[in-house]
């Protein structure tokens, strides 16, 4: 393909070749910004899971609790919701332990239903560049008044670029958006753990705290136990 042919593609075609570079544009901002937001965040939230548990487990709610309102991690919220449902009512700890757990996952899968757009429509668009170009291309050989395959090769060949361009862009796409996908489930997976030991831990404590340790009455001075 000549300089000539890819100038007449861009001047012709410019409309669609500007849509594909801004689903393009789109789609790898979508990715950096879900790489970005989803790095390590297993290994962070592992980390400030351990902090939390190590603190109730010690029945300091209230560092628990400290330490979920100056948490980053997502989990501080799931964690933090159900420290302050606990305080107030304990029967309902888990419900609102799972629903905040919810709305963090949905925080998670945030602009990737635009890579899934992308994804999927990236190649349409690019078809229908191409045809409109093989449309043009047969107008262009009716108007001349000739015909032959060397006639209409060029103006399709040049047509066919815009489906090729689809299809980069889609092809890119579509394999990120599946990777977030499976990671999103994954993280999802190890949420659910981390919630469970969570309200294992805050179930022992309020246990612990309804049931506390009777200790035996003392004896008067002189008097034998009894037998």
């Amino acid at each position: 393909m000549t300089w000539e042919t890819i100038r007449n593609l861009i001047h012709d075609e410019w409309v669609i070749l500007l849509l594909l570079l801004v689903w393009s544009v789109a789609g790898v901002a979508v990715i950096c910004e879900r790489i970005y937001s989803l790095w390590r965040v297993l290994a962070k939230s592992e980390v400030f899971k351990r902090r939390v548990i190590e603190a109730v487990e010690k029945g300091d709610l209230a560092k628990a609790t400290a330490l979920c309102e100056t948490a980053t991690d997502p989990l501080g919220e799931v964690f933090g919701r159900g420290l302050r449902v606990f305080a107030r009512t304990p029967q309902k700890t888990t419900e609102a332990v799972n629903s905040q757990r919810i709305v963090a996952l949905a925080g998670f899968k945030r602009y990737l239903w635009a890579l899934g757009t992308v994804g999927s429509s990236a190649p349409f668009v690019g078809l229908f560049g191409t045809v409109v170009g093989i449309l043009k291309a047969f107008q262009s050989m009716s108007q001349a008044g000739t015909g032959g395959f060397k006639v209409v090769s060029q103006g399709i060949a040049a047509a066919l670029v815009a489906t090729a361009a689809g299809l980069l862009v889609a092809i890119y796409a579509i394999i990120a958006y599946n990777y977030f996908v499976a990671k999103v489930g994954a993280i999802g997976v190890q949420y659910k753990v981390f919630c469970e030991e969570f309200l294992l831990v805050l179930g022992e404590y309020g246990r612990a705290q309804a049931d506390p340790v009777v200790a035996p009455p003392a004896q008067a001075p002189g008097k034998a136990p009894p037998s």
